[in-house]
């Protein structure tokens, strides 16, 4: 996993799987319950969302982390 990757769902999630990124995210958008995943805990902050609009977050996270250090090794 990249460290972009890591980043974003450290950022919103306090526990989660030794899955791949993108195994987490589509559990996240695909989970059975809107709110609550059996594997997945996310931040108090953000435990009123539904769990899509937590995978739209950390991918808007990922990539936020992505052009900031773009900006720094150019």
């Amino acid at each position: 996993m990249r460290a972009s990757e890591h980043f974003a769902l450290n950022q919103w999630l306090c526990e989660y799987p030794d899955w791949s990124y993108d195994g987490i995210l589509v559990e996240l958008q695909q989970g059975d319950n809107k709110w609550v995943h059996e594997d997945i805990t996310v931040w108090e902050v953000v435990e009123d969302y539904e769990l899509s609009v937590i995978a739209e977050f950390i991918e808007d996270t990922r990539k936020a982390f992505e052009r900031a250090t773009a900006e720094v090794t150019a």
